[in-house]
């Protein structure tokens, strides 16, 4: 009795792909977070050099 692919497949898309798609969405929300991070860093040192002026 050997594991067929239609056993497996309730299993992979009831489990693993969610996991997965979790995964992938918190990676992807870190990553924008940073981006956003590093463009108002930029912005607030263009301020602090105008103001220093």
């Amino acid at each position: 009795m050997g594991i067929s692919f239609f056993s497996i497949l309730p299993l992979l898309l009831f489990y693993v792909l969610p996991i997965g798609f979790v995964i992938w969405f918190a990676f992807t929300i870190v990553r924008l977070q940073k981006e956003k991070n590093e463009i108002l860093q930029s912005i607030a040192d263009k301020l602090d050099s105008n103001e220093k002026k």
